[in-house]
């Protein structure tokens, strides 16, 4: 019998693309899911547009929150409460290729085949488009050079490389899940922390979804140009997003230092650390424990801002 696959959509003030997103997945080639729409705090025709999807189709469910609690919470609440053996994050406003759910569910099987028992994240790539003119701006990864091969601990503590939206993890993550620290900066860079540590994060490299830019999106997909722009532009505020980062790692070895190898304690606490250590030592041990980021650009900006 086919697994079901359950898709955990954030939702807030989304009228505007949420049919176009909702028609994409109940068109999805793989049809044995459960879409959980978590609303948070709408003030538009979101939720009316999602009862009346309900009310032709049993695959969807409103979940309402009692109070506006942030897209963080919202998505990792939204995954506590699946009963279902695997787990999709959706954005409100994208669309979704129709072989998501299969090409992804694929994956997933396959690397579940060597991490018996164990949390697994997939992701995907994506392609930006313009939610305007609709035009394509090419594949997330590439414009934004990132190096999905660099998934261990180390390079993770210090970037994400995972794109939720077109993330896919197993059951087996929820018992990491019973505490959401307010130090997570994001819910997929915390659930790819967990299946790094724990079991294995994969990535398919393709496109499954048309990631919309507009400007209204939560998180965007901006070139590597603008990346560096933004960097130029502001040095206090990426010193202080480096301290969020050094405060996510120390939260994570808090609720998990006792479930992990000696080695990866070891690394967890020299990156917690990083923000008291000495200005030579934090650069050896950015070096050591492998705390860089993707492409000689980010990690010069990453030596000088340390």
């Amino acid at each position: 019998m086919e697994k079901r696959v359950h898709i955990v959509m954030a939702s807030y003030n989304g009228e505007k693309y949420l049919e176009e997103q909702l028609d994409s997945l109940l068109a999805q080639t793989y049809q044995n899911i459960s879409i959980e729409v978590c609303d948070d705090g709408s003030s538009d025709r979101t939720c009316e547009i999602i009862e009346g999807y309900i009310c032709g189709n049993s695959r969807i469910s409103l979940h309402r929150n009692k109070e506006n609690m942030g897209y963080v919470r919202n998505f990792l609440q939204g995954i506590r409460r699946s009963d279902a053996e695997y787990i999709m994050l959706c954005d409100q406003d994208d669309i979704w290729d129709r072989d998501k759910v299969e090409l992804t569910l694929r994956a997933m099987k396959g690397a579940e085949k060597e991490c018996l028992d164990k949390p697994v994240l997939v992701f995907t790539d994506a392609i930006n488009f313009d939610s305007g003119t609709g035009q394509e701006r090419g594949r997330f990864h590439q414009i934004s050079h990132l190096d999905t091969k660099k998934v261990d601990t180390g390079h993770l503590f210090m970037e994400n490389k995972v794109i939720g939206c077109t993330a896919m993890v197993n059951r087996a993550i929820l018992p990491y899940l019973t505490e959401i620290p307010e130090e997570i900066r994001v819910h997929d860079w915390w659930l790819a922390l967990i299946c790094s540590h724990f079991g294995r994060v994969v990535y398919l490299d393709r496109p499954t979804l048309r990631y919309r830019q507009h400007g209204g999106n939560m998180i965007g997909g901006s070139s590597f140009g603008s990346y560096v722009r933004n960097r130029l532009a502001g040095i206090r505020h990426q010193r202080e997003a480096l301290r969020s980062s050094y405060r996510q790692g120390e939260a994570f070895l808090s609720l998990f230092g006792e479930r992990m190898t000696p080695q990866q304690k070891e690394t967890a606490q020299k990156f917690a650390a990083l923000g008291e250590t000495g200005w030579m030592m934090r650069r050896w041990n950015m070096m050591k424990y492998g705390f860089t980021k993707s492409g000689l650009t980010r990690n010069v900006g990453l030596f000088f801002l340390l």
